[in-house]
């Protein structure tokens, strides 16, 4: 396995609905940077979500 267990809810969520997820997580930092993970890894995307701090809100492209 070898995986961090900090993303098990997505990597559930991505497994069960058979689909791949995007998710920019916010920096706190000044400048409202985002780091995007996808998964799974090396996927195309077909739902993106942006994390805050405390919950998750869907991006419409």
């Amino acid at each position: 396995m070898c995986k961090e267990s900090d993303h098990i809810h997505i990597i559930a969520l991505a497994r069960a609905l058979h689909v791949s997820i995007l998710v920019e997580y916010m920096d706190r930092g000044q400048g409202g940077a985002t780091n995007p993970h996808v998964f799974p890894e090396g996927s195309q995307p077909r739902v993106c979500l942006l994390y805050r701090p405390g919950h998750y809100d869907i991006l419409y492209k």
